[in-house]
């Protein structure tokens, strides 16, 4: 049995606190939790508008010209806020460490795509990295609800074959139905993972890689 959970000893990121939007916040919150986990220095990220990385990334993403206008053009009807959109949360996710002088040249630190393998997501940890992913859960009273989760680590077995993912979930813990409000390093065995990730029962799932920070 091995395990390897990039998140640990680092801060949890709950999407509770969120000044803006907690309640539609789990996306952006995630992708903070997942640059935490593969090293970003996130804490660069907050302003003294924001205090929290994961308000200044939502305020950003909504402000951005570039930003919207990919937005506009996925979402011209105006359905869901523009970091619903997992390009538009990718993109300004990209576009915000660059304007904070984290990101430089062709680097990328948030890579989406909609065919990352169950091996593909656990070399994203192995490398020092995480991935984001969306999902269906079960929350209070039996509802489901699409939720945003960030995957900071991973469990093999002595065959090396994944038995469990851990993740970081800013809403609590999903076993609990959410009645535990603390979501740190959740562990979610491979079934929940296949079951619940979207697209729901398959291998093959749509998120992003959040790569490793190395220094420019």
């Amino acid at each position: 049995m091995s395990e390897k959970n990039n998140s640990e000893g680092k801060p949890y990121y709950t999407q509770r606190n969120n000044e803006l939007a907690p309640n539609g916040a789990c996306n952006v919150t995630s992708i903070i939790a997942a640059l935490s986990a593969a090293g970003w220095p996130v804490k660069q990220l907050a302003d003294e508008k924001y205090k929290q990385p994961e308000d200044a990334l939502m305020s950003f993403i909504r402000s951005d010209g570039e930003a919207n206008a990919l937005w506009r053009k996925l979402d011209p009807a105006g359905r869901h806020a523009p970091n619903e959109w997992h390009a538009v949360l990718a993109y300004g996710a990209n576009k915000f460490l660059r304007v904070k002088g984290l990101l430089t040249g062709s680097k990328t630190a948030v890579e989406f795509g909609e065919n990352w393998s169950v091996a593909s997501i656990a070399k994203a940890i192995d490398d020092g990295g995480a991935f984001v992913a969306s999902g269906v859960f079960v929350a209070e009273g039996k509802k489901t609800i699409g939720h945003v989760v960030a995957v900071v680590g991973v469990e093999r077995a002595d065959d090396g074959s994944i038995e469990k993912f851990i993740i970081d979930d800013s809403w609590g813990d999903y076993r609990t139905e959410y009645a535990d409000r603390n979501g740190n390093d959740v562990e979610m065995p491979m079934s929940d993972f296949i079951k619940t990730l979207r697209p729901c029962g398959f291998q093959i799932k749509l998120g992003h890689r959040v790569n490793m920070f190395k220094e420019c």
